[in-house]
């Protein structure tokens, strides 16, 4: 417990990494006891994202709590995974209000881009999960592996790069998959921490980290 203090202290421990695994967790465990998280019709109705809710219905608050849902406990294990994986090294290489903020943005991004790319090839896809957000943690520290010359604390270019192909292209032609979603939060994951750290080598000289 003290350790863990001191790290939490030290800006070590990756608080807004655990307090984001905690409310999907929390939210996971509320809707099974509520239903299954396994129907997509029940998580349709609590806060999933459809085309058709968001366009035609005008609720526009799916953009956001659908990156809080999950559909069954193996697609919430997967993505607290990587989240956990990939926010301990990257929340511990930037900022931690930074790090929320591509997160959060990722999400909103990846699931408005989601609403249009379905919108316009009718696409009857109801999307849930943090895949969006977490695509763009994927996409913004491969962009740090390539402004640091092939790596950030301990991760390559080359394990990022099958990490990157495997992940985003494990599920490619399922349709029960949005990966309109996942190429949406990487691209824009990618672009964020691009712009950031533009910025911040101008003020002060240097590069992001």
């Amino acid at each position: 417990m003290d350790r863990i203090k001191n790290m939490i202290k030290n800006k070590d421990f990756p608080l807004v990494t655990a307090i984001i695994v905690a409310i999907n967790v929390i939210v996971f465990i509320i809707l099974e006891f509520m239903g299954s998280t396994e129907d997509v019709d029940f998580v349709l109705r609590h806060g999933g994202l459809s085309y058709e809710n968001v366009v035609y219905l005008k609720e526009y608050y799916r953009i956001i709590t659908h990156f809080f849902i999950h559909f069954g406990y193996e697609h919430l294990i997967f993505n607290m995974f990587v989240l956990i994986t990939l926010g301990y090294y990257l929340e511990n290489v930037i900022h931690r209000y930074v790090f929320l903020a591509l997160y959060l943005l990722s999400g909103i991004f990846a699931g408005m881009f989601s609403v249009v790319w379905n919108y316009y090839t009718e696409g009857n896809v109801v999307s849930a999960g943090a895949s969006g957000a977490v695509y763009g943690i994927i996409g913004a520290l491969f962009i740090l592996i390539i402004i640091n010359k092939g790596r950030v604390k301990g991760i390559g270019m080359v394990q990022m790069a099958i990490f990157v192909i495997l992940t985003l292209f494990s599920n490619y032609g399922n349709k029960q998959i949005d990966n309109a979603a996942h190429i949406a939060g990487f691209v824009f994951g990618a672009i964020f921490i691009s712009v950031i750290s533009f910025i911040r080598k101008i003020k002060s000289g240097g590069c992001l980290l």
